[in-house]
């Protein structure tokens, strides 16, 4: 049954590098394809080449879903350092946000959050800042 789709592609694969067509004919030929595709429920496209495809599109939404996950955790743990030194320090300077904003790995931002928890002042937690490498 796969015979049929993998043959009638690679015709048009030949035919495709057989010949150029002005862009009315190109039209026309691909007007038919997707027609034929739509009455045949049938896309000209090989089995291996579907699972190909569903492959790729299940590996995206994985690396997305740890993607958005590390993203998350990020922000949660800028979040909970802020709220540490709102609590404890009365404020979030402007540089200290933008600070937290730049760092992009969780174990930095859990160590902030230590020193946040222990510091005695805004200027010891800056002096303490000052000593972490981004």
């Amino acid at each position: 049954m796969w015979v049929i789709p993998t043959l009638l592609s690679k015709l048009f694969e030949i035919i495709d590098n057989m010949m150029t067509l002005s862009p009315e004919l190109q039209s026309s030929l691909e007007s038919k394809i997707k027609q034929f595709e739509e009455e045949r429920t049938m896309p000209l496209v090989s089995n291996m080449e579907l699972r190909g495809i569903e492959r790729g599109k299940e590996i995206g939404k994985e690396i997305g879903k740890e993607i958005g996950k590390e993203i998350g955790a990020l922000e949660n743990a800028r979040d909970f350092v802020k709220t540490v030194l709102q609590a404890r320090l009365g404020e979030v300077p402007l540089d200290v946000e933008q600070y937290l904003n730049k760092v992009s790995v969780l174990s930095t931002l859990q160590e902030i959050v230590k020193l946040a928890a222990t510091a005695n002042s805004l200027a010891e937690f800056k002096q303490s800042l000052a000593k972490i490498n981004i």
